[in-house]
């Protein structure tokens, strides 16, 4: 029994040294094992990082398997809830982006129209602009004008009215196309009756004419016109000039992203004009058709053309300043629409030279101004 007992505790440690033995050897593969999924796992990592090569490209990686993984989805609907965080200021919803980007460029009489709605400032005195008329408003109603007498007076005062003159130009533009536009004018010489003096001596009312206007849009931006304000004239007291004219316009926005404009806003006209336009200096083309140029009541004098433009900058949708030459005058004004649903505006001009003096720039007992107030409905 002794005996027996004797060889099963040498059993059991034989045994024991056996496992301890197997154990090590485990371990020490297990090790070696380890350390060299250790390195291919550090070269995985820097492929990833570097996206040099893929896995196909280097033998040591060739080994490892690659499986797609698809991530579980998720058929939870989204949960918007309201922010009412310090950026809520910030929001803009889709229908207030819409309403601000300005797509289009029109025009009213000499104002610049957004989006074929919002009257804006105009954009010259007398030069028509080119840009196609807008398809809110067809009528407009001008008052033109300025503070001295044809010729001027041997004195006069910037800030008197040193026996001036004022037109009226009702404008009714009827048929609109896709691009186009045709309408009518009618002209009254007089709105101002004075003490006696050249202009101021005319009776309101009198000296009726009519004329017409047709444009054509060339681009959401640029137009050409074609018109004459007063060609026909009803009486024999006109003597306000046909005013035959041919336009071009093109605006161009300081800055554009993504085909939105910026401000400030640069519109350019130029053309040949007739009549009040083309009494200057710098004239060809003459010839006594139509009855003249219709700038005279007691002569006739030929009917003439002159180079005309004016360049404007629109600051925003309420304010410009202008530069024109219209064959009499060399301007330099600025205009403003108050009112955004009220196409109401004002424009202001001190005249800086003439044609009496070949141009001569005028000191500052010489300027005098130009005025156009104009209401649309």
């Amino acid at each position: 029994m002794l005996l027996l007992v004797k060889n099963i505790k040498k059993n059991n440690f034989k045994l024991n040294y056996f496992f301890l033995i197997f154990t090590f050897i485990l371990f020490f593969f297990n090790s070696f094992s380890h350390l060299g999924t250790f390195g291919k796992e550090k070269k995985l990592s820097d492929l990833k990082i570097n996206h040099k090569i893929s896995s196909t490209d280097n033998p040591e990686t060739e080994t490892l398997n690659w499986y797609k993984y698809n991530p579980p989805k998720n058929n939870n609907k989204v949960i918007w809830k309201k922010y009412d965080g310090e950026f809520q200021d910030f929001k803009l919803t889709k229908k207030k982006i819409n309403s601000s980007v300005i797509h289009t460029l029109s025009s009213s009489n000499r104002s610049i129209v957004f989006n074929d709605k919002t009257i804006g400032p105009d954009i010259g005195w007398i030069v028509p602009p080119g840009l196609g008329w807008n398809k809110k408003y067809k009528y407009d109603f001008t008052v033109r004008g300025h503070n001295t007498q044809i010729p001027d007076p041997k004195t006069k005062k910037f800030f008197k009215w040193n026996d001036g003159d004022a037109v009226g130009l009702f404008s009714f533009q009827f048929l609109h196309k896709e691009k186009s536009s045709l309408g009518i004018n009618l002209g009254v010489r007089s709105l101002y009756q004075g003490d006696n003096a050249s202009g101021g001596a005319s009776a309101i009312g009198e000296g009726i004419s009519g004329g017409f206007r047709w444009d054509y849009r060339l681009s959401r931006n640029s137009g050409v016109a074609f018109g004459a304000e007063q060609l026909v004239h009803f009486d024999s007291l006109t003597d306000t000039g046909r005013n035959i004219y041919l336009t071009v316009s093109k605006a161009l926005w300081s800055s554009e992203y993504n085909d939105v404009g910026f401000f400030p806003l640069y519109v350019a006209t130029a053309g040949v004009g007739s009549g009040r336009m083309a009494v200057g200096n710098i004239k060809g083309f003459c010839s006594d058709s139509l009855g003249g140029d219709g700038t005279e009541i007691y002569s006739q004098r030929r009917l003439c053309w002159s180079p005309i433009f004016s360049m404007a900058r629109i600051w925003n949708e309420k304010f410009s300043t202008y530069f024109e030459y219209n064959s009499r005058f060399f301007l330099l004004g600025s205009s403003y629409a108050p009112l955004k649903k009220v196409p109401l505006r004002g424009n202001f001009a001190v005249i800086l030279s003439d044609h009496i003096d070949n141009y001569k720039l005028h000191n500052g007992s010489e300027i005098n101004w130009v005025f156009n107030l104009s209401l649309g409905f």
